[in-house]
């Protein structure tokens, strides 16, 4: 890649603009580059055990020296999920607001991951990270804390919105920083990166005092009755207007969900929640109360408002059953595929006599198209590169900024890997990286080869079949009888043929090796050919077969 001028920098997206998740943004100069986020993004289901996706960060390793630091506009799990495995690799820096640098020690925490600098950034302040000048600007989003970065460059401004909405009415803080964003939209804005998530909704997003009218009228209807909410882990403002409407209504508050917990104690510490520490009771305590003198707010990982409830609803969790005229309120929508299983959960909390309520009790933390035009008209920028979402939602972003007088050569849908270069009064693709999909198992926290996937994959539909026997080593006669078991493959009661004829393939095969005085791996992979060709001849199946044939001294 050619060197950059003085004047001259890139933007080079690692993640987020092809789909929800895994955001991260590189912003390059002569001597320097940064991260914008590090988030990771949830697998789909043909990639089984995959526990997330994160970027390819190939680059940055290919200019360690000049990379220098990660800069986080808040702290959802597609902003900053993939800290613990890229920190592995690059050594650098990372900054944030208080509450997401919070997390972030947390999670480094857990992963064992020393001798990383972090830095907690107040809202409205500048920071110096190598050629570039960061400013963290108020934004509302759907977790404390949230931040939109001006980025002063030599060719320019560079706005960064993160996840931002406008609320005027937040129950948490204050509402995004407009009046900031109308000072620097007269000083004159070179390029904007914008949410783009929900540029497809018209009008403008439904505000927290909404929800929490709606969520009042509910409890007041449902005087009598258990209330059980379901909400987004990091959604704090949503636990703020729970812990409110429980002393109001004098029910006790069980908060059920570990990755809540550790976002509620670190927004409880940094002083973001009110609380009163004698209306918070444990799960285990629910029978201490009666139905109408407790609410049970309950969630799961990030991202993921599911996962709690799920386990309620199906009976598997022993400290909580649901009862009949349970009333079960959303406050969440399920998250970008999803929809199946939320179906399921309603049938099952039905089924158990839950009263469902899901209408007018959840409010996104993304700006809707009425925002994003404003937010164009704000700040004016010369270019505007929609970001963080799928094709047809930056196309939308981009119908929004020509409706406020945006030339449309002036807006790039730029996708993962482009490499966009801006000067004063230009701004052009200029080449591509070529980018891997990189996958991670979270139990074993490592990056898993794609052979790996492919196998877990053949597993879950064809099953394995191992094969196993001793021979001599000496003599090279049987010291065991040939053992063959499988999992997964056809029920070997019912397939005695198919067996009995494999049993004879694999002993014919392995006579053959031992008259030629074949040994060790050679006889294993012969084998595993053999036993594969006959099984998918016979039964048209091709189930993983492993054969162990060890020699032994007898």
């Amino acid at each position: 890649m050619k060197d950059l001028k003085k004047d001259k920098i890139r933007i080079i997206p690692l993640g987020g603009f092809d789909k929800i998740g895994m955001n991260m943004t590189l912003i390059e100069s002569e001597d320097s580059i940064i991260a914008i986020d590090c988030g990771a993004s949830f697998p789909p289901s043909n990639m089984p055990g995959v526990d997330a996706l994160i970027p390819d960060i190939s680059y940055i390793k290919e200019n360690k020296e000049r990379f220098k630091g990660i800069i986080l506009t808040h702290g959802h799990e597609d902003h900053i999920g993939a800290l613990p495995y890229i920190l592995l690799d690059v050594k650098a820096p990372v900054y944030g607001t208080p509450l997401t640098i919070a997390l972030v020690e947390e999670k480094l925490k857990t992963f064992g991951i020393k001798n990383i600098k972090t830095r907690a950034i107040t809202l409205g302040k500048t920071i110096v990270v190598g050629d570039f000048k960061i400013e963290f600007i108020r934004a509302i989003h759907s977790i404390p804390d949230s931040a939109m970065l001006a980025i002063y460059t030599s060719a320019g401004i560079l706005f960064h919105t993160g996840d931002f909405k406008i609320d005027l009415s937040p129950v948490l803080g204050k509402n995004s920083d407009l009046s900031r964003l109308s000072t620097l939209g007269e000083k004159g804005v070179l390029a904007v990166l914008s949410d783009s998530t929900n540029a497809m909704r018209d009008g403008f997003s439904e505000t927290e005092q909404f929800v929490n009218s709606n969520l009042d009228k509910l409890f007041s209807i449902n005087s009598q009755k258990r209330i059980i909410i379901v909400s987004f882990a990091s959604n704090m403002s949503r636990v703020q207007e729970i812990l409110n409407l429980g002393k109001k209504y004098n029910r006790k508050v069980v908060l059920d969900g570990n990755v809540m917990m550790s976002i509620f104690k670190a927004s409880v510490d940094l002083g973001y929640i009110q609380v009163d520490e004698d209306i918070l009771v444990e799960m285990s305590d629910i029978n201490k109360y009666k139905d109408n003198e407790i609410v049970i707010l309950t969630t799961g990982s990030h991202g993921d408002s599911l996962q709690c409830i799920s386990g309620i609803a199906s009976g598997e969790r022993s400290d909580i059953n649901i009862k009949d005229n349970d009333v079960v309120l959303f406050s969440s929508v399920p998250i970008y595929g999803n929809a199946s299983d939320f179906n399921i959960i309603l049938s099952r909390l039905e089924e158990h006599g839950a009263i469902v309520e899901f209408q007018d009790i959840h409010a996104t933390g993304h700006a809707c198209a009425g925002e994003i035009k404003l937010l164009y008209s704000t700040l004016k920028p010369k270019f505007v590169i929609p970001a963080h979402g799928e094709y047809r939602f930056r196309r939308e972003a981009k119908r929004i900024a020509k409706e406020v007088g945006i030339k449309s050569e002036n807006i790039f849908l730029i996708n993962n890997g482009d490499i966009l270069e801006l000067g004063a009064d230009s701004c052009r693709i200029s080449g591509k990286l070529s980018l891997e999909v990189v996958l991670i198992d979270g139990y074993e926290k490592r990056e898993i080869d794609v052979n790996v996937i492919k196998d877990r994959e053949k597993l879950s539909q064809s099953g394995v079949v191992v094969i196993e026997m001793c021979i001599d080593k000496k003599t090279g006669r049987y010291a065991s009888k040939l053992n063959i078991t499988s999992r997964g493959f056809v029920d070997e009661h019912s397939n005695k043929d198919l067996f009995e004829g494999l049993t004879k393939v694999v002993l014919q095969e392995l006579s053959r090796y031992v008259n030629q005085g074949v040994k060790g791996e050679r006889v294993n992979k012969g084998i595993c050919r053999k036993a594969e060709w006959y099984i998918e001849t016979v039964s048209g199946k091709k189930p993983i077969v492993i054969a162990n044939i060890t020699e032994v001294m007898v």
